[in-house]
């Protein structure tokens, strides 16, 4: 999908379509302005061009001229932040049919590495063409009516975000937070896996090992963070609720307070002062709580989303590895992207623990917050229970007073012993990710992969590695 916003293929859509395979990964590299580096066997036949017209080609050889210029402009805006971008697209192939991907791309050194797989998740791919199909429209009518590519494209990448928000994602990159884990968790449903080559020896076989190695620590990890991810969300919800119940505990001391049913508590009075001062101190802090809480959430997903990236590179490499070994068409040609793809991997891998290392801290600062604010209300809330034991209600209007504040207290009770127990979870889940083992078998696929070129550059695999 490394393209321009414009700049239609050569060929002419027909209609016809074909899909990609379940098991079927394809990607390639390109350089700093998308030209078409690398390409695997896969990329070979489903785009249905020679290998030798692809390589040295613009990326945009296999653009659809019904994709929005409006979502290359965001995918060049992400790519210029340094980030990994996604999206559903349809590419054309040279005979005009049409094949769908959920496509990923990379940054990668001086260019890019984009892997495309088959779209598993038909409810996101279809919201997402939907949107492709309100903006697209719109920017024909703006070239129609004079306007540049670029000016289209903006405007459309404008379109996007607007139908984006109004679908419930504040941003692109929460939509991708959102798309790429569940993509990935519906590929490892539904695929055979990083595929077994007995007969493979040297080099290739040390990678396939590896790979499928990193694959089972992969999945270990993302098992644990959705557990975190899980409880980050439901503090999330529950932390508002504090929030209200503060306020209600003020306006019942207020009540109570004011006027005739004020003086029948003149023992309590100071506790209930207490209690409604506390109310605003508090609710500052839940504030303030929340704000962590969504900073969390908002860590996790993108831990998630790295992950799941880590995931779809590491099969990539594996997948690409069994091209090699079974001698297919083109692969030979390819050899020298498995060291992009593995510095991709390495790359990833790094960014992955850095964002695990910062949801340990996130967690920890919020069960902290959650500890202040429950030390907090501790010593009001145990006063007035000790009142409510004492104090007789047998006289009206004592009694429904009584019970009304007696009920606050424990609603309010009730709201922190949740998020105790909720801060409890996080603190238990959120410890640091053991990468001991994944580091060393990604060490492998690097030294397995070849030496880096001068400079810092690519790694070339050896091709007296036992594939044939």
């Amino acid at each position: 999908m490394t393209q321009s916003a414009e700049g239609p293929s050569a060929a002419t859509p027909t209609g016809a379509r074909h899909d990609v395979g379940v098991d079927e990964m394809f990607f390639s590299t390109t350089d700093a302005k998308g030209v078409i580096e690398q390409a695997n066997s896969v990329f070979v036949r489903m785009s249905r061009h020679p290998r030798q017209e692809l390589v040295g080609a613009p990326h945009n050889i296999i653009r659809h001229p019904a994709m929005p210029g409006g979502a290359f402009k965001l995918m060049w805006d992400t790519l210029a932040a340094g980030l990994p971008f996604c999206a559903y697209v349809d590419n054309l192939a040279a005979d005009g049919s049409t094949y769908g991907v959920f496509a990923t791309i990379t940054p990668l050194g001086d260019g890019y590495l984009s892997v495309r797989s088959r779209p598993f998740q038909g409810a996101l791919h279809d919201a997402a063409f939907s949107l492709y199909a309100q903006v697209r429209p719109e920017e024909l009518r703006l070239r129609e009516e004079g306007a540049t590519a670029h000016d289209a494209a903006v405007a459309g990448a404008s379109r996007l975000g607007e139908l984006l928000a109004a679908a419930g994602f504040p941003s692109y990159e929460e939509f991708v937070w959102t798309a790429l884990p569940a993509e990935v968790e519906s590929r490892l449903a539904s695929s055979a896996g990083i595929p077994e080559r007995p007969e493979a020896t040297g080099q290739l076989a040390g990678m396939l090992d590896a790979a499928r190695g990193i694959d089972v620590e992969l999945r270990r990890w993302a098992s644990g963070l959705d557990d975190l991810q899980s409880v980050a969300s439901r503090l999330l919800l529950a932390a508002p609720q504090l929030r209200e119940t503060m306020q209600r505990n003020q306006e019942t001391a207020e009540l109570i307070r004011d006027g005739e049913v004020g003086e029948r508590f003149a023992s309590a009075g100071v506790y209930l002062r207490v209690w409604a001062d506390m109310a605003p101190e508090v609710g500052a802090l839940v504030g303030n709580l929340l704000d962590q809480l969504g900073e969390l959430r908002r860590s996790c997903a993108e831990t998630r989303f790295r992950i799941a990236l880590a995931v779809l590179h590491n099969t990539t490499v594996g997948q690409f590895v069994v091209e090699l070994a079974d001698g297919l068409p083109g692969a030979e040609e390819a050899r020298p992207a498995i060291g992009d793809l593995c510095q991709a991997l390495e790359e990833g891998m790094a960014l992955t623990r850095q964002r695990a290392d910062l949801n340990v801290s996130l967690a920890a600062s919020a069960a902290d917050q959650i500890a202040s604010i429950r030390d907090l209300l501790e010593l009001p809330q145990s006063m007035i229970r000790q009142w409510l034991a004492k104090a007789d209600r047998a006289a009206a209007p004592f009694a429904q007073v009584a019970d009304a504040v007696s009920a606050q207290v424990e609603r309010t009770q009730a709201d922190m012993d949740l998020l105790t127990e909720l801060a409890d979870q996080c603190r238990r889940i959120a410890v640091p990710l053991d990468v001991t083992r994944v580091d060393a078998l990604v060490a492998v696929l690097a030294d397995l992969a070849g030496p880096k070129a001068p400079g810092g550059g690519r790694r070339y695999l050896s091709s007296t590695d036992g594939s044939s």
